[in-house]
């Protein structure tokens, strides 16, 4: 994998290369729509599996799990494909998340999001395409659910999404090196999750693709407020965990320091008592004291 700052815009306080951004976002562009194109074609294979659910209103959990693996997978596999070029953002809310901490330029962000939602809006046609005009997978509330329960679920789902790419990736952890497995991972337990509840969105480019090839844009303003809210959740707790980190870390730095002090000032001081050098001054407080003691018995 290539160095963090690297994938992820540029290092921080290095002048934009304009030239760079556009070959970066033409590759966050092609991912985008493989992406979907691999998730959407799945989930059209997994809503034609037979349906358990006596209701027929909800998948079941053979579809929940089509469909999960569907968008999981087909993560992984984008992320394999455009991530030596782009980085493999592929989602707007870990965009906002990673320009608010400042991992991704402003400028290079606004390009970024420019091509996802092209990339989306391409995969999802190229799904519709060969699924012969009957794609399926748009975002919608299943019923019994409202509105404030898709909302929190898209926002907590997306906060998880955004917590693993930054504490994993972001902060160089050891798995971050198998990016695109613990990414699809994430997405994959997200969709287990949220499909029985609105499909899982957790990525408003997805939704907002699937819905310009169908028309349907039903509660369309959840899977835009739901998912960048949870980005800014996550990034307001990653900063509170990276303050408390430091602020732990300084303190047992000191503690070392003093440690280290006593150490050396224990290993320097002298430990038998024969070794102490006498006072070169002893006999003339000792003659003293005589003369003193003398002229008190005159």
């Amino acid at each position: 994998m290539r160095p963090v700052n690297d994938i992820f815009g540029c290092n921080r306080g290095s002048p934009p290369n304009f030239r760079a951004d556009i070959k970066a976002a033409l590759g966050e562009l092609v991912g985008m729509a493989i992406f979907l194109f691999l998730a959407l074609s799945g989930v059209q294979g997994g809503l034609e599996a037979p349906n358990s659910d006596p209701s027929g209103q909800g998948p079941n959990p053979t579809q929940i799990l089509i469909i999960a693996f569907s968008f999981g997978v087909g993560i992984a596999v984008a992320l394999f494909i455009c991530g030596a070029v782009s980085g493999g953002i592929l989602n707007p809310a870990v965009l906002l998340s990673l320009m608010i901490t400042g991992n991704i330029n402003w400028l290079r962000g606004i390009l970024f999001f420019i091509a996802e939602m092209a990339g989306g809006i391409l995969g999802a046609y190229f799904s519709n395409f060969v699924t012969a005009n009957q794609l399926q997978g748009v975002n919608l509330l299943s019923p019994g659910f409202n509105y404030a329960q898709g909302f929190f679920a898209e926002c907590l789902l997306t906060m998880t999404l955004c917590l693993t790419v930054l504490f994993i990736i972001v902060d160089k952890h050891l798995l971050a090196d198998f990016a695109p497995f613990v990414v699809g991972s994430s997405v994959f337990i997200c969709h287990i999750i949220g499909a029985p509840i609105d499909g899982t969105s957790i990525n408003p480019a997805r939704s907002f693709a699937a819905s310009v090839v169908t028309g349907k844009w039903t509660n369309q303003w959840i899977f835009w407020f739901g998912p960048l809210t949870g980005g800014i959740f996550a990034v307001l707790i990653y900063l509170g965990v990276k303050v408390l980190t430091e602020e732990s870390q300084e303190k047992a730095l000191l503690q070392q320091a003093q440690n280290q002090a006593i150490l050396e000032n224990t290993k320097t001081a002298p430990t038998n008592p024969n070794s102490i050098a006498p006072n070169p001054n002893y006999n003339n407080i000792s003659n003293n004291a005589d003369n003193f003691h003398n002229i008190n018995n005159v």
